[in-house]
């Protein structure tokens, strides 16, 4: 186990940052980061105190030579994306270059050198507008109303139904939340928390809307599970993977956001974002032997005390996100 190496292609990101905290605390794979740096490099300072076990690669996922970055690697994590519909509706050509393109380039080289297993991160968001009110299983319609989703989609369905010799498993993530070294302001729980700081009121639209959840950290142990099952689980398989407890309505969300800083909420109109599903995470659960350890109430205490205290200000509030917004 000692000398297999994980390559985390986007490593320096949100869930990358603690993926690789994850993995050099609690296993002894060697880790090999890929990333271009667009949100820089503070996230993953401290990961050079792991000198044998750690390694950084700066790179375009558009350009660069895959072959040449796999030589020595084992398994491939590939968290590389424009993530979030702001950002893809903003660039739309790299959002399909860097999210499809780029994904499936990889994934062929990966199948070509061997590689023992590629793990795609997807995302619940593929659900998109579900209005039976039943919680949506791995086998139920996908209906992607964004551009980020449709990329996760198209890559999905090539990376599942072809590449035939490349193990391959897909996580379509719950809505994420929590501290992270690179910490994002841009998430659904993040933003009411942000409205109830600057803003002494929380604005909900789509109230009733609603969403599942998972922590960053147990995003990270997720992906733990699969490299470490690697062995026994199938070829190619697909999971969504958060906990049935924590799917949410918005105002469920805005309401213990509210308690906790003593703001009021107020209901707005609104359609930029008229996503609304329940997903089911049964399949993860029984079948690899998941279970989230975090929960939104504990996230939104330690963000608030971190406001409180002056660890998050508001530079930290304002820039940390995926695109700024004029």
């Amino acid at each position: 186990m000692s000398s297999e190496t994980v390559l985390i292609c986007g490593g320096a990101g949100y869930i990358g940052s603690a993926l690789v905290f994850r993995l050099l605390k609690e296993t002894d794979f060697k880790i090999k980061v890929f990333d271009n740096l667009s949100y820089g490099g503070d996230s993953i300072f401290s990961f050079f105190n792991f000198p044998e076990r750690f390694e950084f690669v700066k790179g375009d996922v558009r350009t660069f030579d895959f072959d040449q970055l796999l030589k020595g690697v084992d398994y491939v994590v590939n968290l590389t994306a424009l993530v979030g519909e702001p950002i893809c509706k903003k660039f739309p050509k790299e959002a399909k270059e860097i999210n499809f393109d780029s994904n499936i380039r990889l994934a062929k080289a990966c199948e070509k050198n061997g590689i023992k297993r590629f793990v795609f991160t997807s995302t619940c968001s593929n659900y998109g507008l579900n209005e039976t009110g039943e919680m949506i299983k791995e086998d139920g319609e996908l209906q992607p109303i964004s551009l980020y989703a449709e990329t996760k989609v198209d890559s999905e369905k090539i990376l599942i139904n072809e590449l035939p010799d490349l193990p391959c498993t897909v996580l379509r993530f719950a809505t994420a939340y929590g501290m992270a070294a690179r910490v994002r302001f841009d998430l659904l729980l993040h933003e009411l928390i942000r409205d109830a700081w600057t803003k002494a009121k929380i604005y909900v639209f789509g109230a009733q809307s609603w969403r599942p959840m998972v922590h960053v950290d147990d995003i990270a142990r997720g992906i733990m599970l699969v490299l470490s099952k690697s062995d026994s689980i199938k070829k190619k398989d697909v999971f969504n993977v958060g906990s049935n407890d924590q799917n949410f309505q918005k105002l469920q969300l805005a309401q213990m956001i509210a308690e906790r800083f003593n703001v009021i909420i107020e209901e707005t109109q609104s359609v930029k974002d008229p996503r609304n599903y329940k997903v089911n995470f049964d399949k993860v659960t029984n079948e690899l032997g998941y279970k989230p350890i975090h929960s939104a109430k504990e996230s939104i205490d330690q963000i608030a005390d971190a406001l409180e205290s002056g660890l998050i200000d508001d530079r930290i509030l304002h820039e940390s996100v995926n695109v700024k917004q004029n």
